[in-house]
């Protein structure tokens, strides 16, 4: 009687292993199935399933971490950088020793502008073996940005030495060695929110002032638009002919943001309220990036820096009133994209029309809902549909709003 109990008991717990089994050997499949299909987080939610009743299995390991290195790339190709960095920090649960997976997180927190962090996890990848030169890249960038001209030219001529066809590293390596030829008998001070260089001397008061301008602009923006840039922001003060070299900006450019506030006012020993406005007006760009990203429409990006620049300093209005009286403005679409290509009567009238359009919004809706519309922009909304989602709660479309505007001129 007992051998036949005992012979049971290990039939059974045969029958349950074998179920077993097949149960994992389903989930895995399914699993597969998930993927194939680009369902990556519920693919990787039904492996770790599996894996929790069985850790030791092989396969289903091997899975999930392809699983976790198939997802990530696909949400970096669609941008989807906030859950590409806590994907990949949960993968590393699993397995961190896989390069790729901090190679990756790096990247995203990169484009996050989580700089401190992004350095960390492409460092730790860095160290994982041979000298990768996107990884070197990455670093550079990080290095740039942070204004660390020494440390990025260092990375970046590993990088070159180790891919030297790479454009993107030939490039940056230039850029940079360019900028560092200008740069390096700069002075530099610094503020809670800023790092400006510029030639010292007889202007040592100078970079105090502009800090000082700075800092308002930063509280100012802060107000209205409820943002405040965790980064500190680099600012490079250069003479006109540093500026032209340096940046192959068009001749009517007053200074450029890209990524660094550039301002061409070099040889001045002290501000004006010209100079002043010229700060605010490129800071704004530092903060519409920061909210928006690249998903600005250049009328409402430089109808916000015009407003701000002529809080401090108003040219009278010239072009605008001219387009009035012969009825020629530019339709608000065309503003859309940028004013680089446009002949010097058509660059005043771009920017008056996209000041006094940007300006009617504000004063007709407020900055309520210029924040909101910004939020949207920075969710990846098309410009239309952000619209709809703010001001057009007010019952007004895109071409609503134009013909409004142009009733509202008076001159």
């Amino acid at each position: 009687m007992l051998r036949a109990i005992v012979f049971l008991f290990i039939l059974l717990c045969g029958l349950a292993s074998a179920a077993q089994a097949r149960t994992y050997v389903a989930e895995n499949n399914q699993a597969v199935e998930l993927l194939q299909q680009g369902r990556y987080v519920e693919g990787i939610d039904l492996l770790k399933q599996s894996l929790e009743r069985v850790p030791y299995d092989t396969t289903i390991r091997a899975n999930l971490l392809k699983s976790y290195q198939a997802a990530g790339r696909e949400m970096l190709k669609q941008k989807r950088f906030r859950e590409v960095a806590a994907l990949l920090l949960d993968a590393q649960q699993f397995d961190d020793r896989q390069r790729e997976f901090w190679t990756m997180r790096g990247y995203a927190l990169l484009r996050l502008k989580r700089y401190d962090e992004a350095e960390i996890d492409l460092q730790e990848a860095r160290g994982m073996g041979q000298a990768d030169p996107n990884i070197l890249y990455l670093l550079g960038q990080i290095y740039y940005i942070t204004d660390r001209m020494y440390e990025a030219f260092d990375v970046l001529e590993s990088a070159e030495l180790h891919a030297p066809a790479d454009q993107r590293i030939v490039q940056m390596l230039d850029k940079v060695r360019r900028e560092l030829a200008v740069e390096k008998e700069m002075e530099k001070e610094y503020s809670g929110n800023f790092v400006i260089t510029f030639e010292g001397g007889e202007n040592a008061e100078l970079g105090s002032d502009v800090l000082d301008v700075l800092e308002d602009a930063y509280r100012w923006f802060g107000l209205k638009l409820d943002h405040y840039p965790e980064q500190r922001v680099t600012v490079i003060l250069y003479t006109q002919k540093q500026f032209s070299e340096l940046t192959d900006s068009p001749d009517w450019a007053a200074g450029l943001f890209d990524g660094k506030i550039r301002l061409p006012v070099g040889g001045i020993s002290r501000l004006n309220d010209q100079v002043r406005g010229l700060l605010y007006h490129e800071y704004a760009h530092v903060v519409l990036r920061d909210i928006a990203g690249n998903n600005l429409p250049f009328w409402l990006n430089e109808g916000i820096a015009e407003l701000a620049e002529r809080e401090m300093y108003a040219e009278p209005l010239r072009m605008l009133p001219l387009a009035k009286q012969q009825n020629r403005f530019f339709p608000i679409r065309a503003l859309e994209g940028s004013f680089k290509n446009l002949g010097s009567g058509q660059i005043a009238l771009a920017y008056e029309q996209s000041y006094s359009f940007v300006h009617f919004l504000v004063d007709r809706y407020g900055w309520y809902e210029i924040t909101r519309l910004l939020a949207l922009l920075g969710s990846g909304l098309p410009l239309e549909q952000a619209l709809e989602g703010s001001i057009g709660s007010y019952g007004v479309s895109y071409a609503g709003l134009e013909r409004r505007w142009k009733e509202s001129l008076v001159f």
